[in-house]
């Protein structure tokens, strides 16, 4: 069911390599080792064991061979409970120190690929709840998508800090009988059998303030979550410059200069490889501040004077001509729109 991608799509995706000392802290538990594996063994050389990334196949098999070793094939779903890597700490983290739910879930989303390239999130709102859809990219094993489910679990259920059910029910693709296992080892959301893995989340709950909210830590952290996200690799030239180009708004310049050198390439080279993948610098410059700022007024933080100058506007009146073009209608209006909504 996961594996419907293309296969020259899985050899481009690379993942963290932290998942490794993941999986292998979790074997611990059940008397196993990666160790055991010659598979394995034969696939990393001493060389790749230092790199900082893994390919997608190389991810996938070594999950494969962690669910024979452990002889469980919830090991994915139960990690979370053996086991928390650092950058999910960190995402954590950035996440508690956000002023409300709904800015926390929209930080998990914003920099989620720090934890994982192998599963993109995507917030969706719907009557009355909210769901944080886990959208495949290549053809993860589904032990990877299921632990991130696990991990994701675990942390929103760390946001509801008064037990109100902020995770009212959880979407696996899973057979019914094996659901009611499937829930105990999410600590209670409701499982349901479906056809991708998704969160679904009480509406009611996003504008909840966190009493873990640091207003003063909060910009670090997520200057630093930048930063990261902006250095990670990507075989996808377009996210690669959305990336940089994110990292560079506010300061002002935000020029082709600026994100090529990093790259090792010339502007004008930049320039033309973009036109082959059918845009221009100019029209990631302008999707990545409408993306910016849809969540920035969604969230509700800052003055709509401070989104203008964030994103690199020279004054609010070029912002609100560019958020017209974009939405059809006023900041203010949209930010309006967004209030009666929640």
């Amino acid at each position: 069911m996961l594996n419907n991608q293309k296969a020259s799509k899985t050899a481009r995706i690379r993942e963290r390599a932290f998942w490794l000392p993941v999986i292998e802290q979790a074997l611990h538990h059940y008397e196993r080792t990666l160790k055991h594996s010659g598979i394995v063994q034969n696939l990393f050389s001493d060389s790749q064991e230092r790199s900082h990334f893994i390919e997608q196949a190389s991810c996938s098999l070594v999950w494969s061979e962690a669910s024979r070793l452990a002889e469980d094939d919830l090991l994915g779903l139960r990690i979370n409970r053996l086991f928390c890597p650092t950058p999910l700490n960190a995402l954590a983290l950035t996440a508690q120190a956000s002023s409300n739910i709904g800015a926390a879930i929209n930080n998990l989303t914003r920099f989620f690929p720090i934890v994982s390239t192998q599963v993109k999130l995507e917030m969706r709102l719907l009557d009355a709840e909210t769901e944080i859809r886990l959208q495949p990219q290549g053809t993860p094993h589904a032990q990877h998508i299921e632990a991130i489910l696990g991990y994701l679990a675990r942390l929103l259920t760390q946001l509801d800090l008064d037990n109100q059910g902020l995770v009212t029910r959880v979407n696996l693709i899973r057979p019914d009988s094996e659901l009611v296992a499937c829930a105990r080892l999410l600590d209670g959301p409701e499982a349901v059998s479906a056809e991708h893995y998704s969160l679904i989340i009480s509406r009611d709950l996003l504008d909840k303030p966190l009493a873990s909210a640091d207003p003063f830590l909060l910009p670090r952290l997520t200057e630093a979550m930048q930063d990261l996200l902006a250095n990670l690799p990507s075989s996808d030239l377009v996210e690669q410059v959305k990336r940089r180009i994110q990292l560079l708004l506010g300061s002002g310049d935000v020029s082709a200069e600026r994100v090529a050198v990093p790259m090792n390439i010339s502007p004008r080279h930049l320039r033309r490889k973009l036109s082959q993948e059918d845009t221009s610098y100019e029209q990631l410059v302008d999707e990545v501040r409408k993306e910016a700022a849809v969540r920035m007024i969604s969230e509700g933080q800052l003055s709509l004077t401070s989104i203008a100058y964030e994103l690199g506007f020279l004054d609010p009146s070029s912002f609100t001509r560019a958020f017209r073009r974009w939405t059809d209608m006023s900041p203010t209006a949209f930010r309006r729109k967004v209030t009666q909504k929640d």
